[in-house]
């Protein structure tokens, strides 16, 4: 579409919205590159994976997790390969003093993605504006990113 409309002398998309977080980064495929590449930005929405990087994964279930059925049909069910991620999230927050939503944040963040967070509380507030001074800080370090990066398995596509 965005060729097209750029062929026609259209209007060109600015950003583009996907679902992408530690635990789903099918988008990294073509999408992610193509919008990089054209120019396009990237805001993806659950980008702390309805919250599963945001706390230990044996911490007490939040009401959404318990009863949302919709969560299962748009992320997918959490896999061995997503708890142990969210595992690493929990090790590097506790390593760096932060929390591990603001983990996961800086990871998007360093990835080139603005991402959409629920901003619900004073907390989520403080966390997102701790986010965007950690990684001028330079909270996370290459060898963190890849400890990040490397256990994610490809998954079949959601929520399109």
């Amino acid at each position: 579409m965005q060729n097209i409309a750029k062929q026609n002398g259209w209007h060109q998309f600015i950003s583009m919205q996907d679902y992408h977080s530690l635990l789903y980064r099918e988008g990294e495929r073509e999408m992610i590159p193509y919008c990089k590449n054209t120019g396009v930005g990237l805001i993806p929405w659950s980008p702390l994976a309805r919250g599963l990087v945001a706390r230990p994964f044996k911490s007490e279930t939040t009401l959404r997790r318990g009863n949302d059925p919709f969560s299962d049909y748009m992320i997918g069910p959490t896999t061995e390969v997503d708890i142990k991620i969210i595992g690493r999230v929990e090790e590097l927050a506790k390593k760096k003093g932060v929390s591990m939503a603001v983990i996961a944040i800086v990871w998007l963040l360093a990835n080139g993605v603005n991402p959409l967070l629920g901003l619900g509380s004073k907390q989520r507030v403080d966390e997102a504006v701790d986010a965007v001074k950690q990684v001028k800080a330079g909270l996370l370090t290459a060898e963190d990113l890849a400890f990040l990066d490397e256990l994610y398995v490809a998954k079949p596509v959601q929520g399109h």
